[in-house]
């Protein structure tokens, strides 16, 4: 993957109600890789519905087996929480891991190294290649 096409994807502004981790990740998928990913509509958003998240996100995916890929949902656990409630997309840029999210304490979505994700209270639960 080009940096270009992600970058295009950072700074987007992160709203509970219309644009969370999940829209996100559907959108990218959707036009970087032509997946269609769907999620219900009365899927749970933001913080309050975190916790289900992940579990809705794995019915899209199965574990990746061996590194990730580009594309590759990522699932994430936020400090404090105990299971998966915050996605994003893996890429492999500049030689190295990254993961393209948004949440509510970036206010955007960014662009993070995978091994600086630690250091912003998440923790990678694992990787998910797209049924």
């Amino acid at each position: 993957m080009r940096l270009v096409d992600v970058e295009q994807w950072v700074g987007i502004p992160y709203d509970e109600a219309a644009y969370d981790c999940a829209d996100l990740v559907m959108r990218v998928q959707r036009a970087l890789f032509a997946r269609e990913v769907a999620l219900p509509g009365r899927r749970p958003r933001g913080r309050r519905g975190s916790a289900e998240l992940g579990a809705l996100s794995r019915a899209q995916a199965v574990p990746r087996e061996g590194p990730p890929q580009d594309g590759d949902l990522v699932l994430m656990i936020e400090r404090g929480q105990h299971n998966p409630g915050h996605a994003g997309v893996f890429f492999f840029l500049a030689h190295e891991g990254w993961v393209l999210h948004s949440n509510e304490t970036n206010g955007c979505s960014v662009l993070h190294r995978v091994r600086d994700l630690p250091g912003f209270g998440l923790r990678i639960e694992g990787y998910y290649a797209w049924n």
